[in-house]
């Protein structure tokens, strides 16, 4: 009974039986598709035909009622009061002969002067548009759908009636009854739910088998669409609420259509025992192949079960090599192909540790979830776990990280994106920090799904140390040269302008009265001033642009949008979101724009100093009433209270790595082109820049 228990056996059985079902059910298809098709075919042969034969008899009827009408017609103009009697006999006559008529009217002039028989009505029928066509067709006229004063709907024959001379001169109106016309419809249908109707040029029904439709509007429906169009043809679809193949042709007297069919469920019901037969013989043929398939799958399946059983044992270390299956077949040579790939395997498993283990940085890999299948000798020094610790667990699991967002490994994970060179930090199981450098990509099998993910960690904490080491030691460098080099400048004017003053003092003392000797001082005073203020502002030169160099009326929004591409590989580094929000198309201001650039991307720089675990950045530019507010708001960890009014000044930094420079070029910036910026922060929570610049006109 193990037997059944295998999934090959199922697997082979279900494909059996899945290619047999294809089989039986193809057939199936193909005989019910054929005999389908040879019902509707005669379905439409049907329609065709009984529409021929039934557009004939009702065109007859309409004929003989026109005629009718032209046999009243020409006395109509002699009628008088003698005759009137004589008249309306002959009228009552044609309407007791054919129950077809309601009523009769005549008109002389387009006035009523006789109904026949005289049925009270409410008011007058609906028909002047009917007698104006008379008057200039001077031919018979059918007309589309009307509606009665009591609510009767009815269609009219209209016949006129000329004088001597050939001018019109009154018309015999006939209403039909349009439930005998249905009637006429109901003897000519095909089987018990076939369907007969006709439709005037409007797409409004006049008649039909059912006499509910009386009244309803096919006008829109493809039919009718085809009828307004004058064509004939066969529609197979819904119709009349019904599934029904159907043949439609417009009649050549009135332009009045018909339209015959029957639903394909009636005409389908004598195919229904055939469609039992087949169904019943195939359900015996599946029966039978079933049990083929069984006995079958018995007789391959238990060498393979033996072959994966070895293959179990050798995945889950019971067993080094393979028995060899002897069936005389590709079973046995697919057990000594397995023999000599597990040696092979044995072999590449020893030569991959040993890499591993003597690759100094740390490697570990793990599977598509997290699980991690192997931790090196230089991952166990880095993070003091051993691997027999960590084997099989989560990485997200372990503290080496102060929350599972910062994983980079994550983002590789859920996104399928490979980092390189990203900096970041790792906690081992001592608690010590070690800033290091991340590697990470995915495995892919061969059917190139990822299957797993590799992570390279290289510790980079001493040369960190170092490089902050240099950097510090170039600044103190640089900044001793440049006070050495002010101070030696500034020594001599000082000294100049020292002395001057103080003879001046004396001279002014001993109420000198030699005025040259004044003025000479005083010029010395003003020259060594005027050197002294040269070099300051060289100096001042030499650290920031004159803003009047180049003046120009820049968009601040293209400004931006600049800038935010040209940091779009460092936010993505450091997994900040950036989003705008401009509210106008164009925000332009008078100025440099290479120093306006400078002053934003000084602060985002600032921004993403903040946030080197990621968060999120937004840029937002709005219209005032004279000048743009410009403000860039960060998720950092925000700046104390106390601090917030220094951030401004040269040199001040609240971070070890900053210089102070940044925010004070650009509050320097800000002011030269006329703006002010001042900034909001809360702790925790981030910090906003804002700056106001005039607007250029």
């Amino acid at each position: 009974m193990k037997l059944f228990h295998s999934r090959l056996t199922k697997r082979y059985v279900i494909i059996v039986l899945v290619v047999i079902l294809f089989v039986l059910t193809s057939l199936f298809t193909v005989a019910v598709y054929v005999m389908n098709a040879s019902v509707r075919s005669q379905m439409e042969y049907r329609d065709e035909l009984l529409t021929k034969t039934l557009g004939a008899q009702i065109e007859t009827v309409l004929q003989h009622a026109i005629a009718d009408m032209r046999q009243v017609s020409p006395v109509l103009e002699t009628i008088e009061n003698t005759s009137k009697s004589t008249y309306q006999k002959e009228i009552e006559k044609i309407i007791s002969q054919d129950l077809l008529y309601l009523f009769i009217e005549i008109y002389q002039e387009n006035d009523q002067s006789l109904r026949i028989p005289n049925v009270p009505l409410a008011g007058s029928a609906p028909i002047n548009a009917v007698l104006e066509r008379l008057s200039w067709s001077k031919t018979s006229y059918i007309s589309n759908l009307i509606e009665l004063p009591d609510g009767r709907k009815t269609i009219v024959i209209a016949y006129p009636s000329t004088n001597e001379q050939g001018d019109y001169a009154g018309a015999v109106i006939a209403y039909l009854n349009l439930s005998i016309l249905s009637d006429h419809l109901q003897k000519f249908a095909i089987g018990q739910e076939g369907m007969n109707a006709l439709v005037d040029r409007n797409g409004t029904i006049v008649a039909h088998t059912n006499k509910d439709y009386i009244g309803k509007s096919i006008q829109n429906h493809k039919v009718g669409l085809n009828l307004e169009k004058e064509r004939y043809g066969l529609w197979n679809g819904n119709i009349f609420e019904e599934q029904m193949v159907v043949a439609y042709r417009p009649l050549l007297l009135g332009n009045i259509s018909l339209i015959a069919g029957e639903p394909i469920k009636q005409a389908l019901t004598p195919a229904r025992p055939v469609t039992d037969l087949l169904i019943k013989g195939f359900i015996m043929v599946f029966i039978i192949a079933l049990g083929l398939a069984v006995f079958s799958a018995s007789r391959v399946v238990r060498p393979v079960m033996a072959l994966i059983n070895q293959v179990q044992d050798y995945k889950e270390g019971k067993r080094k090599a393979f028995h060899i299956v002897h069936t005389n077949d590709e079973i046995e040579d697919l057990s000594l192909v397995l023999s000599e790939m597990a040696t092979e395997l044995r072999e590449k498993e020893r030569s991959m540790f040993y890499i591993l283990e003597s690759i100094p940085y740390c490697v570990i890999t793990t599977d598509q979830d997290g699980r991690i299948m192997t931790f090196n000798k230089g991952a166990e020094e880095l993070m003091l776990y051993n691997r027999e610790e960590v084997l099989g667990k989560s990485i997200f699991d372990l503290p080496i990280k102060h929350n599972i967002h910062e994983f980079v490994l994550l983002k590789t994970l859920k996104e399928g994106k490979s980092f390189e060179e990203v900096e970041s930090y790792i906690i081992d199981k001592q608690k010590q920090t070690h800033d290091v450098r991340i590697y990470t990509s995915l495995f892919k099998g061969e059917q190139n799904e990822y299957i797993g993910s590799l992570l390279v960690i290289r510790d980079v904490s001493e040369r960190k140390k170092l490089e902050e080491f240099l950097r510090q030691s170039e600044r103190l460098a640089s900044l001793g040269q440049l006070t050495a080099g002010i101070a030696h400048e500034i020594k001599n004017p000082l000294s100049i302008i020292q002395v001057a003053a103080e003879t001046i003092r004396l001279q002014i003392d001993d109420r000198l009265e030699d005025k040259e000797i004044i003025d000479e001082l005083t010029d010395d005073i003003l020259v060594s001033s005027e050197r002294m203020n040269k070099l300051l502002t060289n100096f001042l030169k030499l650290t920031k642009d004159d803003v009047h160099n180049d003046v120009s009326f820049t968009d601040l929004i293209s400004v931006t949008d600049e800038i935010l591409t040209l940091l779009r590989k460092k936010f993505s580094e450091q997994d900040v979101k950036v989003t705008t929000d401009y509210k106008t198309n164009r925000a332009v201001v008078k100025g440099n724009r290479h120093k306006l650039s400078q002053m934003l991307l000084n602060v985002l720089l600032n921004g993403l100093q903040a946030m080197k675990n990621g968060g999120a950045i937004q840029v937002t530019i709005r219209g005032e009433a004279d000048f743009w507010q410009l403000s860039v708001s960060d998720t950092g960890e925000g700046i104390p209270e106390d601090k917030l009014k220094w951030i401004f000044n040269p040199f001040y930094s609240t971070k070890p790595e900053g210089t102070g420079l940044g925010l004070s070029i650009a509050h320097e910036i800000t002011v030269q082109h006329s703006g002010k910026v001042w900034a909001e922060s809360i702790i925790n929570k981030g910090t906003t820049i804002y700056f106001q610049l005039p607007k250029g006109e």
